[in-house]
C-alpha cells in the first residue's frame, strides 16, 4: 500500500475525528502517501500533515445560511442531495489520481456514496470505518435538527439506513468500534472487523498530580438526559454532601462540554442543591485533556443501558491516564465489561454503589491528594496497537 484516499464526514468538536488523524499520521510515518477529503465545516485546531482537501457545502452566513441549511437539508432527506454533491466534487478532484485503496470513516451515511463511487471507478478496494450507527440508540440523537421531529426523524432514519446498507453490502470490508457494532454489521457484510478507538499512549499516561480539590470530571459532548441521564451522579453527590461524607468545599463536579447544554447542567445542580459544587466549561483544546484527567480524582462517564455498543473515547483516555472511572446508568454490555475487567473503576446503575465508590476514592485522595487506578491490559486498548491492526488489514486488501 503506497497511496490511500481517505474520505470522512466533517471534522467537528470535540473530537475532530482523532481516530482518522492517528491513522493518517501513522501511515505517513510508514511512507504511505495520504489524501484526506472532508467537508469544510469548522476551523480545525491542529495541522493535518497530508494532502488535505476541504470541500464547502454551506457557503453563506447569517440568516441566509439558515435558509440555505433548510433547503439543502430538505433536499438531502428527499433526494440524497449532499451525498450526490460531494460525489461529483470528489470525483472531480481525484480523476487524475491513482490510489491503492479508499477508506471512508463516518458516523452516519455522509461520504459513503463518494467513497464507493471513487473505488468502483478506479477498481480499487473500499474499506468503511463506521464509528457509530443509527441502531445503537432509539432516539435520533445524532440526526440533524430537521430530522429530530418524530415523523420526519423516523423517516430520515430509515432512509439513511437503507442508503448506508446499500453501500455496506458492496464494500470490501468494514470496521467498527465495539463487538456489538461488528456483530450487527456482519449481518450486512460478513467481512467486518473490530478496531477499538483506544488512547494515544504517548500522551495519556499516569503521572501523580496533587490537587487541592476532589474533582469528578466529565470531558466531551453531553447529549442530554435521554441518552446520558445525570440524575444518578447528582443524587449520589447530594447524599454525600448532606451526610457530610466529603466536605462541600472540597468536592466539585467539573464539566468540559458543549455550551448549549450548560444551562441544563446548572439546572440539574440546582435541583439537587449542588449549585456551589458544579463548574461548567466549554470544550478545551485536546492538548489539555491529559492534564485535566490527571488533575481529576474521578473521570465521569454517562451511559445508558438503552444504548448498544457505544464505547466513548473518554473511557480509553481515562484508562490511559490510570484514573478511576465512574460510569453511571451502565450495568451490562461491553462498556461495563471493559471497566470491570480492567479494574479501572465502576460501572453501575446503583445509587449506593455510586456513593460508596466516590467516598472510597476520596479516602484514597485524603492520603496523597491524588488517585490512581492501576488498570490491567491497557496496552491492548492503546491507539497505537489498534491502528496497527487496521493498517495490516488495509494492506491485506491491497494484495488481494
Amino acid at each position: 500500500m503506497k497511496k490511500i484516499l481517505i474520505i470522512t464526514d466533517a471534522l467537528t468538536r470535540p473530537l475532530y475525528n482523532v481516530r482518522t488523524k492517528f491513522l493518517c499520521d501513522t501511515l505517513i510515518k510508514q511512507g504511505v502517501e495520504v489524501t484526506w477529503i472532508t467537508e469544510k465545516y469548522q476551523q480545525i485546531p491542529f495541522n493535518i500533515n497530508c494532502n488535505f482537501i476541504q470541500i464547502p457545502f454551506y457557503k453563506r452566513s447569517g440568516i441566509t445560511r439558515k435558509v440555505e441549511w433548510l433547503i439543502k437539508s430538505t433536499l438531502s432527506v428527499l433526494f440524497d442531495y449532499k451525498n450526490n454533491y460531494f460525489t461529483r466534487k470528489i470525483l472531480s478532484v481525484t480523476k487524475r489520481e491513482k490510489y491503492d485503496i479508499v477508506l471512508c470513516s463516518t458516523f452516519h451515511t455522509f461520504g459513503l456514496k463518494s467513497a464507493y463511487t471513487v473505488a468502483k471507478n478506479k477498481n480499487i478496494p473500499l474499506h468503511i470505518d463506521l464509528r457509530d450507527i443509527a441502531e445503537q440508540c432509539n432516539a435520533n440523537i445524532y440526526s440533524t435538527k430537521l430530522a429530530q421531529h418524530n415523523i420526519i426523524g423516523n423517516l430520515y432514519r430509515k432512509i439513511n439506513i437503507i442508503r448506508r446498507n446499500n453501500i455496506l453490502k458492496k464494500a470490501d470490508s468494514i470496521s467498527s468500534v465495539s463487538e456489538w457494532h461488528v456483530n450487527f454489521l456482519k449481518q450486512i457484510n460478513t467481512n467486518s472487523i473490530l478496531i477499538y478507538n483506544g488512547f494515544d499512549k504517548e500522551i495519556f499516561r499516569f503521572s501523580p498530580q496533587k490537587t487541592d480539590f476532589f474533582d469528578i470530571v466529565y470531558t466531551g459532548r453531553w447529549y442530554g438526559h435521554i441518552m446520558q441521564d445525570p440524575t444518578l451522579i447528582f443524587s449520589a453527590l447530594q447524599d454525600i454532601i448532606s451526610n457530610k461524607l466529603i466536605p462541600s468545599n472540597i468536592l466539585r463536579i467539573v464539566w468540559y462540554t458543549n455550551t448549549d447544554m450548560h444551562r441544563a447542567l446548572l439546572e440539574y445542580a440546582k435541583k439537587f442543591n449542588l449549585q456551589n459544587n458544579i463548574i461548567v466549561h466549554e470544550y478545551v483544546d485536546r492538548a489539555l485533556i491529559p492534564s485535566i484527567l490527571l488533575d481529576s480524582s474521578i473521570c465521569l462517564v454517562l451511559s445508558s443501558n438503552d444504548t448498544q455498543g457505544i464505547m466513548t473515547t473518554k473511557v480509553y483516555e481515562a484508562l490511559g491516564c490510570e484514573k478511576p472511572i465512574l460510569c453511571t446508568n451502565c450495568s451490562n454490555g461491553e462498556l461495563y465489561n471493559l471497566i470491570m475487567n480492567t479494574h479501572s473503576g465502576l460501572a453501575t446503575t446503583s445509587k449506593n454503589e455510586t456513593r460508596n465508590f466516590i467516598t472510597s476514592q476520596y479516602s484514597v485522595w485524603q492520603k496523597s491528594h491524588y488517585t490512581h487506578a492501576e488498570s490491567n491490559n491497557t496496552e491492548f486498548y492503546s491507539r497505537q496497537y489498534q491502528t496497527s491492526l487496521l493498517i495490516e488489514h488495509l494492506k491485506s486488501l491491497c494484495t488481494k
